[in-house]
């Protein structure tokens, strides 16, 4: 999983994936995972007591929770990062902070000399 997340925040379980082999003598299972997860070092086998029955979303109850859709496994080391939004400032001792809204979504407070260049700042 990504570094820098909390992972109280991840969830539990990802999923489902279709298995494609199982070995009853040694209760393992091998799921066809996605490139994402592959490309990560995720290794397709695991043990049955790591595994669980998916049961799909009750949309009625919690309309829009597909765990999959609103969780990222972190973004492509290509991706370009751009700021959407300088948002506010603090002063932290002699030094000024500006909270800047990234177009990934994120929100992190930046020093004046991360952000001096920047064409949102003027």
């Amino acid at each position: 999983m990504p570094k820098g997340r909390a992972h109280k925040l991840m969830p539990k379980y990802i999923g489902p994936y279709p298995v494609t082999e199982s070995d009853p003598s040694t209760s393992t299972y091998t799921l066809e995972l996605p490139e994402e997860l592959v490309q990560r070092r995720i290794h397709p086998k695991f043990y049955i007591s790591r595994l669980r029955p998916y049961v799909a979303n009750d949309d009625t109850r919690f309309p829009g929770r597909e765990a999959n859709t609103f969780y990222d496994f972190g973004n492509d080391k290509n991706t370009k990062w751009q700021v959407s939004e300088i948002s506010a400032h603090r002063w932290v001792g002699a030094r000024v902070e500006f909270q800047v809204q990234w177009n990934l979504g994120d929100t992190t407070w930046e020093s004046y000399t991360t952000c001096k260049e920047l064409q949102k700042l003027d």
